[in-house]
């Protein structure tokens, strides 16, 4: 490992997993009708995807997903 690259915690990295997956999935919902299912009505998609993605950790969210509900808070008091 190079001496310049940062060493990230297994929480920070998964933010950073959890937020590059939250923009892909609104890339999916913007592109709906040439990337989605046409079978599939897009505002559907887009509440399905919001729904199984706002419990990712991190506090990223794609504006083309729906607002996500508000977490529980965290048991062991993380934020």
């Amino acid at each position: 490992m190079s001496t310049d690259t940062e060493v990230l915690g297994v929480n920070e990295r998964k933010r950073r997993v959890a937020k590059a997956l939250i923009q892909q999935a609104g890339t999916l919902v913007e592109f709906w009708g040439e990337m989605g299912d046409p079978a599939v009505d897009g505002e559907f998609a887009r509440a399905c995807l919001a729904r199984w993605l706002e419990d990712l950790p991190g506090k990223d969210w794609d504006l083309r997903l729906n607002e996500p509900s508000p977490a529980p808070p965290d048991q062991n008091g993380e934020p």
